[in-house]
């Protein structure tokens, strides 16, 4: 993993440095000791995990935490505070965790083995487009780098693809399951074009054949995805065991997908 930590008293920081180099001896751990080092840090889209002090001067952890997360959406957030005053707003940021000062060892060892996002290992990378759905949806493409969506609703007819589990859908599904619309003209048109985005973003980022479109359905071709849901479908335990009980937690239409009663069972 690469893990970030960052705190604005030096002591501090020194003392969780040193705690993450004894529990994670192969991990890479960067520090920081204000928010203007990270600024200028070059790869933050490559941190799994972040431990964040919530107060870090003018900018602090929380704020930090929402600009992180830009950069690298499943990023595990930790807080690491002696203000537990923050924890309602410090949630809003969907922490994967939250330590109060003075901590142990133990403590940061649990937050670990804890993690909210399945950690992404680029040595591991096969080629194929990554999605995840375990937590917020993400889909990386060439070793862990995220692929940008320009309009929402491609990205979350995308996710409602990989949902169908390579079921072909039409565009009325997609209007009544997705944007929970009456399907005429006009909803129509929205919903091709916000396919044909998808599908040239898709192709600028070398990943055409994943959608297969015909007979005027579109469907995932299961074969050109590593995903976390199908990989727990086909029974991989340590998979199964990523999962939380969050699945595309961004999307209502998620709450009632029949992935979630096959999940849940697995578990």
């Amino acid at each position: 993993m690469k893990i970030m930590a960052i705190d604005d008293e030096r002591p501090a920081l020194y003392l969780l440095t040193d705690t993450l180099q004894e529990l994670c001896p192969q991990d890479e751990i960067v520090s920081f000791n204000s928010v203007e080092e990270f600024e200028e840090y070059p790869d933050k889209s490559e941190f799994d995990v972040a431990f964040l002090d919530i107060e870090l001067g003018a900018v602090n952890g929380i704020q930090l935490a929402f600009e992180l997360k830009k950069h690298a959406p499943l990023c595990n957030i930790i807080f690491v505070t002696s203000y537990p005053e923050y924890g309602l707003e410090a949630y809003q940021t969907r922490p994967s965790g939250y330590v109060m000062k003075p901590y142990e060892a133990e403590d940061i060892r649990k937050e670990l083995e804890n993690l909210r996002n399945p950690v992404t290992r680029t040595g591991d990378w096969d080629g194929r487009l990554k999605v995840t759905t375990f937590g917020r949806f993400a889909v990386y493409c060439k070793e862990g780098v995220p692929l940008r969506f320009s309009r929402a609703l491609s990205r979350e007819i995308f996710a409602y693809l990989i949902d169908r589990n390579g079921f072909p859908v039409t565009s009325k599904d997609i209007a009544r399951e997705v944007l929970e619309e009456t399907f005429d003209k006009n909803v129509s048109k929205k919903v091709s074009k916000a396919i044909a985005i998808l599908m040239e973003e898709l192709d600028k980022a070398g990943f055409k054949e994943v959608l297969i479109r015909q007979n005027r359905q579109i469907r995932i071709d299961k074969s050109k995805v590593y995903c976390d849901l199908y990989e727990a479908l086909n029974g991989k335990t340590e998979i199964v065991n990523l999962y939380r009980g969050e699945y595309l937690p961004e999307y209502s239409w998620a709450e009632v997908s029949d992935a979630i009663g096959i999940l849940k069972r697995s578990v």
